[in-house]
């Protein structure tokens, strides 16, 4: 038994020194860790060869998965085969006696050796491909959130008896929201909208820009906010997805008048507190892009202290278990509307966040309150 111990750390001693004069030609990817792999795959090979039992077999092509995977992580396979599989098997060959009995253990040994590597091959590509595609969609959420953060007003205008405010909190995934609040001073009107587009990432994205340029584009041309709907609705309708909706609110405020007219496509919740009652906003027509279609106003006197608000489904369906929902919603506005309208917002994305944790979809409000001072014209 000594001796064939012996013997069999002779043998290895041999072959390692065979491999490492091959393996000196390729010093750059040959390293401590490397070779620590080598010794154990020679030592079990000479198990193996004296002893060919299965669960010696299961060992050796275990060790050589990780000898394939951990050489996969350096070197191309078709140079972790040479080093690792063809000049180990020579090494090992050249160690043992030239009888038939050693080949036969020889050529098994390398059937065993070129399955690990093929499996290590395998899981390296897959893992490859896998960061690929993270790496692929990281891009894409940084393009979108891009888009969509260059696509929300910086800050909203200051019109003489209105405070208004609008907030957007990209989920984790990028959705679609957008809001805009804007003012037409030679027009003395106030366009205010909000989209909620399906979907996610860069498509989501471009399609909120679309959004955002149709319906801006149309305004110096059109008589009535409904107009403008329609306009957006024939442009999404013709070039967007059949499967991609936008849900919009969208209004013109008459500044001199406080009256607003409200173009509502398929859009809740959309209402306005004042200081006696909550008036709903339903919708005036369906979500765009679905169809032609005509889209009807709901037109409004807005008196001081009245405040318009609209969000997207991120609000109300927030939360772990039960949603947020549109009740909760008003009770917190009614409770706080002594508050300006971006204190207001903060308010109300704070709770959404303490009740929900981290949105799963885009926040996004849009906050208009009629000042006490507001003038109006007769």
């Amino acid at each position: 038994m000594a001796k064939a111990y012996e013997s069999g750390v002779v043998q290895q001693m041999r072959a390692l020194q065979a491999w490492r004069a091959a393996a000196s030609h390729y010093p750059h990817v040959v390293d401590e860790s490397l070779e620590s792999l080598v010794r154990a795959m020679l030592a079990l090979s000479a198990e193996y060869l004296a002893s060919p039992t299965p669960e010696l077999q299961k060992e050796v092509s275990e060790e050589a998965h990780e000898l394939g995977r951990a050489a996969l992580r350096q070197i191309d396979i078709d140079l972790a085969v040479q080093i690792y599989r063809d000049e180990l098997v020579d090494a090992i060959t050249a160690s043992l006696p030239a009888d038939e009995y050693s080949a036969q253990g020889v050529l098994s040994l390398s059937n065993l050796l070129s399955d690990a590597f093929c499996r290590a091959y395998a899981e390296t590509l897959r893992l490859t491909i896998r960061h690929q595609r993270m790496e692929s969609m990281s891009n894409e959420l940084r393009i979108a959130k891009g888009i969509q953060e260059r696509l929300v007003p910086k800050e909203a205008p200051k019109v003489e008896g209105f405070d208004f405010a609008g907030r957007l909190i990209p989920a984790l995934e990028v959705g679609g929201d957008y809001w805009s609040i804007r003012d037409h001073p030679n027009e003395s009107i106030v366009t205010v909208k909000l989209a909620d587009v399906s979907g996610h990432g860069i498509a989501a994205a471009t399609l909120v820009a679309a959004v955002k340029f149709i319906s801006g584009g149309y305004f110096q041309s059109a008589k009535t906010p409904s107009w403008v709907m329609e306009q957006t609705n024939r442009m999404l309708t013709l070039e967007t997805p059949t499967e991609v909706l936008v849900s919009m609110v969208y209004g013109w405020i008459y500044t001199k008048t406080r009256e607003i007219s409200i173009v509502n496509a398929g859009h809740d919740p959309v209402f306005i507190c004042s200081p006696e009652e909550f008036t709903d906003v339903p919708p005036t027509g369906p979500a765009l892009g679905l169809g032609e279609a005509s889209y009807g106003e709901t037109k409004l006197q807005l008196k001081p202290n009245d405040i318009l608000f609209f969000c997207s489904d991120g609000i109300t369906e927030a939360g772990r278990g039960s949603p947020f929902g549109v009740a909760r919603l008003k009770r917190l506005i009614a409770e706080n509307r002594r508050l300006t309208a971006h204190e207001l917002a903060d308010i109300v994305i704070d709770k959404v966040m303490d009740y929900a944790g981290q949105p799963h979809d885009d926040v996004s409000l849009v906050i208009v309150k009629v000042t006490e001072d507001a003038v109006v014209e007769e």
